[in-house]
């Protein structure tokens, strides 16, 4: 009985993980760093190596890459999080309406469960 619950609860989990992929939109790299970005009115090449936080005021990692549509639109940054060193790091895609400007601070309301459960960019 216990192996079955605990079987379905990996099932549900793994389900809930490709939901949430498959919700990611097909992505490119911005190309021109003079691009835009509307919800914070600053520049792709403003935005490289911007550091993210926490609610908290931790850090939550640095915006490698800004990410848009196909169609041009942008929505997303990949955001180099985890590791040590350089050892360990991985890009996750954030949306963009998971981050927030807040004192000048680019900010995100997630905990570190949440954030390794993003999707990975791997350009």
């Amino acid at each position: 009985m216990m192996r079955q619950l605990w079987l379905a609860a990996g099932i549900a989990g793994l389900s809930g993980i490709a939901q949430a992929q498959q919700t990611v939109p097909a992505l490119v790299e911005v190309e021109n760093e003079a691009t835009v970005v509307a919800p914070f009115q600053v520049t792709v090449d403003e935005l490289d190596d911007a550091d993210i936080y926490g609610v908290g005021g931790e850090k939550i990692g640095e915006i490698d890459e800004v990410l848009m549509t196909p169609e041009g639109e942008v929505v997303a940054v990949a955001v180099e999080v985890g590791g040590f060193l350089g050892i360990g790091e991985k890009d996750v895609i954030v949306m963009l309406e998971q981050i927030s400007m807040e004192g000048g601070r680019l900010v995100m309301s997630a905990t570190a469960d949440e954030i390794a459960a993003l999707p990975e960019w791997d350009d």
